[in-house]
């Protein structure tokens, strides 16, 4: 008899998942199927094995995030965008938000039990001479944007890595070039022209919709979705010859204590020179190298060659290489992604603390555990391991710049008022699905140990950069319930029924319960 009753279990079992999955095909048909009739969408719906569909999903970065949904719509215009929320949100569609699909971890940018909104038409950039104010579409990458301005003499503060995208780097802050002496690339968003809930286009800047101009700045896509960014630009220093100064610096093993107290010194100087910055990285990739590489990308955006704010990484014993040179943003930015290739499951962690060699020393020494066990779990000779450690300046010129053009919703600046923090980030990458799942924990005690040492000593930053954040990282809920509060207004007054909130899949949400966000 108890045979029986397992096997009766098991029956039902198995009807009622039979059940659910016809359901859910016959939800995905329904939905897939009310886009395709809508006006003008016919031809932009792709269903899974169609060409467009297999290669928008094979063109994913990191493979974790390429989720196969129901379909893909692909919008070419703001209008089109407008009639894809109001059909999804009548019908009560699930769905997620795909830029430039730079996203490392599932549901960033896709969808698997949905549809996924995918801008990979909306492309252009355009320049305005009498504005100076560029106009972005969310769907293309920052090479292509300065491979357009670049002619014309200007630039606007954007990622640092070429095949970054712009929607999601926009909407989650963005570190750039130019963040000491712009603030982050969200503070220099003119204007956001943006379809809501409702279906409504509106533009939001200073003087128009200015509380969800601010909200947008940070929130990630939790309001609407943004269609164009119109940025302001920055000349270069000579218009006639469009380049900036920078590239990598090797250092040897012997140069490692040297090379922290000379990040820590840069980073309690930014405001002396806010035309320079600096990424510093421990690298083990053993398809390159045996050792761990420690490298300082250093830029300046005036072309000016090894600047002083600098002197202190030059003047240090153990250099190995030195390819800083002065060249166009298109080719430093392809150079600074070389690492960072398509095509792996890709895992990232952040945190920050404040400006101080301890928490700096203690990481580096961790990561080298850190190495050892990855090996372990996902040995390179067969996962093609790939793992780094960053550490950048988050800076009080920084958030008073952001302050200055309107202020974000990101809440750094309660940190920065006090004193100037570093940025980690932890990434590995590998090249197969069950080596992810085996490196992920690492990577996760990794990060629980450095926030734990550096709340020792009371430097814990209790915030998470959004465009770096592990999905289980909840960043949003870091920014502080003066921010948080900004965010949920804008979403009760812009999105009342909540489209953004219970419908979208992908991404980050805003806090339910602002009690138990890290203040």
């Amino acid at each position: 008899m108890p045979a029986l009753k397992s096997l009766t279990i098991f029956i039902a079992a198995a009807v009622a998942a039979s059940n659910d999955q016809i359901a859910n095909g016959a939800v995905a048909a329904s939905c897939c199927k009310f886009l395709q009739e809508a006006p003008n969408l016919d031809d932009k719906v792709h269903l899974p094995g169609s060409a467009t569909y297999n290669a928008r999903l094979n063109s994913y970065w990191s493979l974790n995030a390429a989720l196969p949904s129901w379909c893909m719509v692909l919008p070419s215009t703001a209008e089109d965008v407008s009639i894809i929320i109001k059909t999804l949100s009548k019908h009560q569609c699930h769905f997620g938000i795909r830029g430039g699909g730079h996203g490392a971890f599932p549901l960033a940018n896709s969808v698997e039990h949905g549809v996924t909104i995918d801008f990979g038409t909306m492309t252009a950039t355009t320049w305005d001479p009498e504005a100076r104010i560029a106009s972005i579409q969310p769907g293309t990458h920052w090479q292509a944007v300065y491979e357009t301005l670049a002619p014309l003499g200007v630039v606007v503060p954007g990622g640092r890595v070429s095949t970054v995208g712009i929607g999601g780097y926009l909407s989650g802050g963005g570190i750039s070039f130019h963040q000491a002496s712009h603030g982050l690339a969200c503070d220099n968003v003119a204007n956001f022209e943006v379809v809501l809930a409702s279906g409504e286009i509106v533009n939001a800047n200073a003087s128009s919709h200015p509380d969800l101009w601010q909200a947008l700045k940070g929130s990630s896509g939790n309001l609407g979705l943004v269609t164009r960014y119109d940025m302001y630009g920055v000349e270069y220093k000579d218009p006639s010859t469009p380049t900036i100064w920078g590239g990598n610096v090797a250092f040897k093993e012997s140069a490692r204590d040297a090379i922290i107290d000379a990040v820590v010194g840069f980073t309690d100087n930014v405001q002396k020179d806010e035309n320079s910055s600096i990424i510093l990285l421990w690298s083990y990739n053993p398809e390159i190298a045996a050792e761990t590489m420690i490298n300082a990308a250093m830029y300046n955006t005036e072309a000016r060659e090894k600047p002083a704010a600098f002197d202190a990484f030059f003047s240090t014993d153990g250099i190995q290489s030195d390819m800083t040179r002065v060249a166009d943003m298109t080719e430093l930015t392809a150079e600074l992604g070389f690492g960072q290739v398509a095509g792996f499951y890709y895992t990232w962690y952040t945190g920050a603390f404040q400006n101080d060699a301890r928490p700096v020393r203690y990481a580096v020494e961790k990561f080298a555990e850190l190495i050892e066990e990855l090996e372990r779990v996902a040995p390179s000779s067969k996962s093609r391991l790939n793992t780094n450690l960053f550490f950048q300046p988050l800076s009080k010129s920084m958030t008073d710049k952001g302050t200055q053009r309107g202020g974000n919703v990101i809440g750094l600046e309660r940190f920065t008022a006090n004193a100037n923090g570093l940025l980690l980030l932890v990434t590995a990458s590998v090249k197969d699905s069950e080596s992810e799942r085996l490196i992920v924990p690492k990577l996760a005690k990794f990060m629980d140990d450095v926030d734990a040492y550096s709340a020792s000593l009371k430097l814990k930053w209790n915030w998470r950069y959004l465009n770096y954040a592990r999905g289980d990282q909840d960043a949003i809920a870091t920014y502080g319930a003066p921010s948080i509060g900004k965010i949920r207004a804008a979403a009760d007054k812009y999105d009342p029924r909540g489209v953004f909130q219970n419908l979208r899949a992908s991404g980050f949400k805003i806090p339910e319960d602002l009690t138990k966000t890290e203040l």
